[in-house]
């Protein structure tokens, strides 16, 4: 078995692989405030991962201090070594990126597992938007080079922005109204948050389209893709979980 981490902003997501198969999926939300952060994580881990004979571990982390407490806590649940995703690794493409140091890992396994599953055979330039806390696009060349993308703020992020920035805007529940014409302040914010949201992410990804010699396959994933499926459609592919394929994509390539 195959264990893939992903280690976000809002919580630490994981997949269980058997050979080809993602077998299940878990989330853990990291601790408010906790005197052992390295207890807490082995705490959650080893309950997550009950039963299972773990074999290989890759992760990617978004989260520097969050990366050092869970491979600690993993290291004293299982005794499966443990892969930190990397540019410098062997990539099923080519790396076109001025500073690969700073290209967030989770990009990376998005990218790769997008063109891997959906733009290598045949060759077709992929757009990914991973719509999480920060909405990535990732671009991959049908000549198989990573050129890279852009990164924006996810509505969680944007709804903060606007409390943060404001004297009087209420919090609201992040789902879109039925019309965008907001007939009260909640529903103007709900609005401008999701469907603006919505609008930015069909435009960048026309945007950046349009730099391109084909028409790109576009593939989401995130925890906000599936509001973008219908609006961006039908040739759109949604794939929930395509960082921990990625992940593990990367890290069987570079076992050992």
């Amino acid at each position: 078995m195959l264990l893939a981490l992903d280690v976000g902003n809002s919580a630490v997501k994981g997949g269980l692989f058997s050979e080809e198969e993602l077998d299940r999926t878990f989330s853990i939300d990291p601790p408010d405030e906790a005197p052992d952060p390295a207890a807490y994580w082995r705490k959650a881990l080893a309950s997550a991962l009950a039963d299972e004979t773990i074999e290989q571990i890759g992760l990617v982390s978004v989260v520097p201090v969050r990366t050092d407490a869970v491979t600690r806590a993993l290291q004293a649940v299982t005794d499966a070594p443990v892969t930190i995703i990397g540019p410098d690794m062997t990539l099923p493409f080519t790396l076109d990126y001025d500073t690969p140091d700073t290209l967030g890992t989770d990009r990376l396994a998005a990218a790769a597992a997008g063109w891997v599953r959906h733009g290598r055979a045949p060759p077709r330039s992929v757009i990914v938007v991973d719509a999480g806390t920060a909405v990535n696009y990732e671009v991959v060349h049908r000549d198989g080079v990573y050129q890279g993308g852009a990164i924006g703020p996810g509505p969680a992020l944007t709804r903060t922005a606007l409390q943060g920035g404001t004297a009087q805007l209420p919090n609201v529940p992040l789902h879109p109204p039925a019309t965008p014409i907001g007939a009260s302040t909640a529903a103007a914010l709900q609005s401008g948050i999701l469907w603006g949201f919505i609008d930015s992410v069909q435009g960048m990804t026309n945007r950046l389209a349009d730099r391109l010699p084909d028409a790109p396959q576009l593939v989401l994933t995130g925890g906000w893709s599936s509001l973008l499926t219908a609006p961006l459609g039908p040739e759109t592919s949604h794939a929930p979980h395509l960082v921990l394929w990625g992940v593990r994509r990367l890290t069987e390539t570079n076992r050992g």
